[in-house]
């Protein structure tokens, strides 16, 4: 068995022994960032190549990750790139769903079931979201309320590897609940001499039907001068995307008596679906990368290294949706056309209401722009024989600013007509919705974000060995500490009516005003939507509508006070005008925190039986501070709790944890390794979700109205307060377990097969929840408020499997000992308690409530399956990944409301998902490959599943967007 923790008298590969072993491996020492923590350095130092063979491309990225597995300390998965801009997919967020235990979701958001993403986001490890990210080792993270990085956002081109960390040792900085990704990049010495490299793509996209670029450019050098070696890398890079997906959507069922479908007067009771639509969305990106790195070793027991990273990304998504906005309890099945029921479910037919199906038909843009800035210095320092100190400081600010725009005509439609099974067949009167004057302006929502985050860092470590060759090897002690900082600016989604159709005959004529396209306001903010190859003709193209174009949703604020201005001479009272919420004020959240860590972890072995490990402690004490806004409330029959106005607020909250861990590793036979890992983890919470942010509002009590004059007493108020975010909230925390078997039953041709059993106890649960809190009146009395925010509360059980095998087939004659292949599969399965809330538990249009749901994130199944081909010039990948139904989120836009009383939210699920994807590069000379990356080759379909009792449990939504096709040229020397 090799000897895992290479200890030497030097920094440089020449302080590092040869290590032997049956599976001929000679290990090598890659130097690090010095800013790295340790098990980031670790993971690089422990990398080891084919004794006298130089192997690249598939196989050598294999192998790569293969040795980082078995030398690591704790339970790692790794995806290497051994050329540049080599890994496997064309996102780091595809690039970890190759991962076993790591899934993503194709969704923009997570919990967000209505927009797809074609290169996924949501990244879960174990069925977690906690999930910290580090760059190097260190800290990273995007301005956009959460901790970790947008792993989307992050340029792919610029990446040398990908580590999963899925249990912990002391060492390691604390925060990854469901696992820590380590994103690597390359440094001038971990190459000899000079290394040029570049990549050029063309992306096609054949649903958008547009083309655009993509490339990289690196260069690093390494030198002897008099003062020592130097070494400079220079990378750059740029990647950009355009993407389109169609979709349509069946909305929630309502159990509803208005159709007589047998002419006898009297109603049947049926279960009928609100309505349906559908859209088309455009996805543009441009990302952006550049990175520096210097090392300076001027001998051979010191080594400075410093590094500059940033990243820039700059999205554009947006959408043309016609969407039914009626009364659910209003809907009529319209017997006089054909029809199909289930029993009293409704298959298909024609739904119609009095007065015709309210609708909106809208242009949604949302523009985001963001950046991270990583600068970092560090040292390494040889200190004798046994003793290595290394220490590093860390400055990183990331910003995001966006817009998130809507705004929407009405139209009332005659009738809908809708057919299920399958894709869903939906039609409406097409001459009606092409004529302008049926239109009207709807209303307008915009949502703007403008967050800045930093932090500083500091670290240092002592890594000791003994001298003697007894049990104890050595130890490893260090501090960290860090002072991070937000500033989070939302004003919230600001929705104002310019027309509705309750608002007629009250606050606008009983007649809604059509468009009048001669009007200069509606000529140059509307056009005719046509949908061209919609749903790539695989569903009934619905028909044309006017909506207003891009530049209406972008034009904010000015677009909308035009609307809203061109509207108001038509208001008989109470709305006019446009309001914009000022960036700033009220909608401001200032937040700091700062971490004190220290830990202490020993290194331990029995040489004789091939046995070792580590045991340690770590010790963080946590304090937040969190500063932003009251606002009470502003009615006139209850002044007495108020006059709505904003009060400053200031929350501190801090807690310390204290996280054990312990790693075993034995090799009990040649090449057969057993692990085990314990550790107890935390997630604290997003800083989103702890902002100092309350509203307070009123509303009567059932059956009591409100006056036009005087006052109202308490005994008739309803007194509540919506909240998202609670800045006393403590982390998640977890014991989790890891046993493991590695069998590496061929090293020389990557051959492996293992077993992960693992398991989690969480408690602590960010949850939201109704709480009755307590705040001053505006004549000294203290009023309670039911309050709704996250809190902490409830337990879960997550436990599975991770099954893995990797193999070339060197073995098989001629041609075909190129093949190989990596499949894994991955088993969860989950449990919680969360006590009953009325907030948070589901509840169906008819009132009925469900049984237990599964976690939000969690897929039981999940798979990947890939196939090599690498022989002579010519390298092969093709690669399925595929996931099972999950829960999306409980409520969600378009998923809850209010309805005859009844508050109802359903849960929505991801139905299961599978996506093929493929390259093919043939190498002209040493230094140039051409080549072919595909992505969705099998045309994937998304489905999303909405969860009903009486109605049944239904595909709600169907997505299609591209296949990707990017020619690529790599040259390297």
């Amino acid at each position: 068995m090799a000897k895992h923790h290479h200890r030497g008298t030097g920094i440089g590969p020449a302080a590092h022994p040869v290590v032997t072993g049956r599976h001929r491996l000679l290990a090598v020492c890659v130097a690090l960032s010095l800013s790295a923590t340790v098990h980031a350095q670790q993971a690089q130092e422990e990398a080891v190549e084919l004794d006298a063979v130089h192997v690249a491309g598939i196989r050598g990225a294999v192998h790569r990750a293969q040795d980082i597995k078995r030398d690591a300390e704790t339970f790692v998965d790794s995806v290497t790139a051994l050329d540049i801009g080599a890994l496997p997919d064309r996102s780091v967020t595809e690039t970890l769903s190759r991962i076993p235990g790591v899934t993503i979701d194709h969704f923009l958001s997570v919990g967000d079931p209505e927009h797809f993403s074609a290169e996924g986001g949501g990244v879960a490890v174990r069925g977690l979201t906690q999930v910290r990210s580090e760059l190097n080792g260190r800290d990273s993270f995007s301005a956009s309320g959460g901790r970790n990085l947008s792993f989307q956002d992050v340029p792919s081109e610029l990446m040398g590897g990908v580590d999963v960390y899925k249990n912990q040792t002391a060492s390691m900085i604390e925060g990854g609940l469901g696992g820590t990704v380590n994103l690597r990049t390359r440094l001038p010495f971990d190459q000899e001499g000079r290394k040029v490299g570049a990549s050029l793509s063309v992306n096609y996209g054949d649903f958008v039907e547009e083309y655009k670029p993509s490339g990289s450019l690196l260069y690093s050098n390494r030198r002897q001068t008099g003062a020592g070696e130097f070494g400079l890398l220079l990378d750059v890079a740029r990647s950009e995307l355009a993407t389109r997906t169609d979709g349509l959507f069946v909305r929630p069922f309502f159990a509803n008596a208005n159709s007589d479908l047998d002419g006898d007067g009297g109603n049947e009771q049926l279960w009928l679906p609100r309505g349906a639509d559908w859209r088309t969305l455009e996805y543009e990106r441009q990302r952006d990368g550049a990175y520096v790195a210097l090392q300076w070793r001027p001998n051979a027991d010191v080594e400075i290294t410093g590094t500059a990273f940033q990243s820039s990304y700059d999205e554009l998504w947006y959408e043309d949706a016609i969407f039914v906005s009626n009364d659910p309890l209003q809907v009529a099945l319209d017997a006089s056309q054909p029809y199909e029921l289930d029993g009293n479910v409704f298959r298909s037919g024609r739904l119609t209401q009095a007065g015709g199906v309210p609708m909106g038909t809208d242009i949604r843009a949302s523009h985001r722009e963001s950046k991270t800035t990583d600068l970092s210095l560090g040292l390494k320092w040889q200190l004798g024989d046994l003793t290595r100190f290394s220490t590093d400081f860390q400055y990183i600010k990331a910003d995001t600013r966006a817009l998130d725009s809507t705004v929407s005509l009405g139209v009332d439609v005659p009738w809908i007509d809708v057919g299920l099974g399958g894709v869903p067949r939906i039609g409406i009167d097409g001459s009606f919705t092409a004529d302008p004057a049926n239109y009207y302006w709807g209303f307008t929502m915009e949502n703007l974000v403008d967050n800045v985050a930093d932090e500083l860092a500091w670290r240092a470590d002592i890594d000791h060995s003994f001298e003697s060759a007894g049990f104890l090897k050595g130890f490893r002690t260090g501090v960290r500490t860090t002072q991070r900082t937000a500033t989070n600016i939302d004003t919230g989604y600001n929705w104002q009516p310019v027309f509705q159709a309750w608002m007629a005959g009250w606050a606008a004529p009983a007649e809604l005003p059509g468009l009048d396209l001669d009007a200069t306001v509606n000529s140059s903010l509307v056009n005719l939507q046509t949908f061209a190859s919609f749903y790539r003709g695989g569903a009934s193209t619905p028909g044309a509508f006017y909506a207003p174009v891009l530049a209406t949703a972008l034009g904010y604020p000015a677009s909308y006070m035009d609307i809203h201005a061109a509207a108001t001479p038509y208001y008989l009272c109470c709305y006019g005008g446009f309001e914009e919420r000022e960036v700033g004020g009220e909608y401001t959240n200032r937040q700091r925190e700062d971490t004190y860590a220290a830990y202490f972890m020993l290194e331990f072995g029995l040489d004789s039986a091939l046995l070792d490990g580590n045991i340690g402690v770590r010790v963080v004490r946590t304090e937040n501070t969190a500063d932003g806004f009251l606002v009470y409330p502003d009615v006139p029959y209850a002044p007495y709790l108020g006059a709505g106005e904003v009060e400053p607020i200031s929350a501190r909250n801090a807690y310390t944890d204290v996280l054990p861990s312990l790693n075993l590793r034995w090799e009990p036979a040649d090449n057969l390794i057993l692990r085990f890992a314990a550790s107890k983890a935390i997630a604290r919470p997003d800083f989103g979700d702890m902002q100092a942010y309350q509203v307070l509002t009123v509303g009567t009590r059932d059956g009591v109205t409100e006056p036009q004059q005087g006052t109202l007493p308490i005994g008739d108020l309803e007194l509540t307060g919506s909240s998202y975010d609670n800045p006393y909230l403590d982390p998640m925390r977890a014991n989790q377990f890891d046993l493991s078997a590695e069998w590496y039953f061929d090293p020389d041709h990557g051959g492996m097969a293992w077993i992960n059993l693992f398991h989690k106890d969480v408690k602590d649960y960010f949850r939201r929840q109704t709480q009755l809190v307590s705040y001053p009146g505006a004549d000294g009395n203290a009023y309670d408020y039911l309050v709704t925010r996250p809190v902490n509360v409830g337990t879960a059980r997550i436990q599975g499997v991770e099954l893995g095998w990797n193999q070339f087939f060197d073995f098989l004659p001629g041609a075909f000992s190129g093949l190989g292949m990596s499949a894994n599969y991955t088993y969860i399965r989950s449990s919680t308690r969360v006590p009953a809330d009325s907030d948070t538990q589901p509840v169906d249009t008819d009132g009925s409530t469900f049984g237990d749901l599964p976690a939000d994130g969690l897929s039981k199944n999940s798979y990947n399956l890939a196939v090599f081909y690498e022989q002579g010039p010519w390298q092969v990948r093709f690669a399925y990944n595929w996931r099972s139904e999950y829960l999306l989120s409980i409520g969600p836009n378009g998923y809850n409301g209010e309805d005859g009383g009844i508050p109802w939210k359903l849960p929505v699920f991801s139905d299961d998902f599978g996506q093929l994807d493929g390259s093919i590069f043939y190498r002209v000379t040493d230094h140039i490959q051409l080549g072919l990356e595909m992505n969705n080759l099998n045309n994937a379909e998304q489905r999303t599943i909405m969860k009903q009792g009486g109605a049944g449990d239904r595909v709600t939504s169907w997505y299609v967007n591209d296949r990707r096709y990017a020619a690529t040229l790599r040259v390297n020397f």
